[in-house]
């Protein structure tokens, strides 16, 4: 069994037609490549896969049997592009472009750019994915979504039954990051904020957690630098990148996390910037520190290590490309220091490992690695930089129990660059077989293996130490 912290198999097939989706989440969708254009736009972005990842098919394929479904309004700044591209492409040309990056419908995107309404975006994926539930098209396997751990211990006795765990990436769903919000008073912002997420919180199904940042300014926390070339040529992250937490965004954290108007919502601090995970983490250190039997625990659904002692060391460098080139590990501050392993460690959270290539490793290294022609050469290379990155992160800790915070986080179908010869979640099985083969063959650091097996420690990673997080915090 595997269980994934963070994917979304709602993305494509969501936004697959408007004013209806037209594909339902069993459904494999395929990227629109249809014209002269959009062969030369899939050529570029070879290093996206152009179909579906982890639709529900493929979830069976690869015996993901849990996976925290990530709803995600799409942020404009992903459709608004820079100036330069859309006068030398033309506005039905960058539509196009969209399309076959995003496997989103023309139609879907075209519909988007009109207009900021993140949160009647959000309000319409979650009415779609909760009507989703119910029997696969062929009747032989089952998707429901769960709501606390007694429902997951449940739907896990039943065969062919896949469940879902609703979440959120970025909480603009609540009506920020839009030209309107500079607009709005302080009052009316915090009543707007109020009222959505009350609204939220009112599911029947109600997000388990929230990312409070994600790509770009959402008036309530500084985001990290996350795209590299040749994204971070059409999209423009500078406005709120690496600033800290707002007092709207304190304002939400509080609401979300309060358990006086609702089940507590977790902040999942992926993406926030440097500057604002150290303001939320002194934060949860004071309120765990006062109340040690109701932890606040921090967890990152889908992130790596950057090999860098402290979170301020990550930053002493601008995120650039030549920072990253030629390192073993990606040096970017999203990604994880050890300082911030011991902060989530210690407040018995979790860290979902994800599979996107660019984020697990140098430039330089994945590079070599993509274009070995040897396929059995480039599996053990790709087990052995997802294995450095838990091993960076268990020796940060530097006791047994640092293995208890390491998950599996893969963001299949978030346009990420997935490891070669792992595609989609119907390629993990054959994952976790060569991570073990790579563990017992190498006897890797098996000083850090603390006692367990490679067997125990691809278990824990992949379901084991989720299962135990949920029955504590799951409720």
């Amino acid at each position: 069994m595997i269980i994934d912290l963070h994917c979304h198999p709602n993305l494509k097939t969501f936004n697959s037609g408007f004013p209806e989706p037209v594909s339902n989440i069993w459904d494999a969708v395929q990227h629109k490549v249809d014209s002269k254009l959009a062969k030369s736009v899939s050529d570029l972005a070879a290093h996206i896969h152009m179909a579906s990842q982890c639709n529900l098919d493929a979830m069976v394929a690869g015996n993901m049997r849990v996976f925290q479904l990530s709803l995600y309004p799409t942020e404009r700044g992903f459709l608004h592009l820079r100036n330069v591209p859309t006068v030398l492409l033309g506005k039905r040309r960058i539509n196009i472009v969209q399309e076959v990056v995003t496997g989103y419908s023309a139609e879907s995107i075209i519909e988007q750019k009109k207009h900021y309404h993140y949160f009647e975006d959000l309000q319409a994926e979650y009415k779609y994915i909760v009507n989703q539930q119910g029997k696969s098209p062929d009747g032989k396997n089952e998707f429901l979504i769960v709501n606390n751990y007694a429902e997951l211990e449940k739907a896990l006795q039943k065969k062919n039954t896949y469940i879902g765990i609703i979440t959120i990436e970025g909480a603009h769903v609540f009506g920020t990051g839009a030209p309107e919000t500079d607009e709005l008073s302080k009052a009316e912002l915090s009543e707007q904020l109020t009222q959505k997420i009350s609204a939220v919180k009112k599911w029947k199904y109600p997000p388990f957690i929230i990312t409070l940042s994600h790509h770009f300014w959402n008036h309530l926390a500084g985001h990290a630098k996350s795209f590299k070339r040749p994204i971070n040529s059409l999209v423009n992250q500078n406005k709120g990148k690496n600033k800290g937490i707002t007092e709207a965004g304190w304002q939400v954290i509080r609401e979300l996390l309060s358990t006086n108007n609702g089940k507590r919502i977790l902040i999942d601090t992926k993406h926030m910037s440097v500057a604002s995970r150290k303001e939320y983490y002194d934060f949860v250190s004071n309120h765990n520190f006062i109340n040690p039997s109701h932890k606040i625990p921090i967890i990152q659904s889908h992130a790596c290590a950057n090999g860098y002692k402290t979170m301020d060391s990550s930053v002493k460098e601008a995120d650039l490309i030549l920072k990253a080139r030629k390192s073993r590990l990606f040096k970017w501050s999203i990604n994880v220091s050890d300082e911030e392993a011991r902060i989530i460690h210690d407040s018995e959270g979790l860290i979902g490992l994800m599979v996107d290539k660019g984020n697990l490793g140098g430039i330089d290294l994945i590079k070599e690695i993509s274009e070995m022609k040897d396929q059995v050469k480039q599996r053990k290379a790709f087990a052995h930089l997802f294995l450095d990155n838990a091993f960076q992160l268990v020796k940060a800790v530097g006791q047994k129990s640092g293995w208890n915070m390491i998950a599996f986080g893969s963001d299949f179908d978030g346009t990420i660059t997935h490891m070669d010869p792992y595609p989609t979640v119907a390629a993990l099985p054959l994952f976790q077989q060569d991570l073990i083969a790579f563990l017992e063959e190498k006897k890797y650091l098996q000083d850090l293996w603390f006692g367990y097996t490679p067997k125990e420690i691809v278990e824990k990673i992949f379901y084991k130490n989720a299962m135990d997080f949920y029955k504590k915090y799951f409720v």
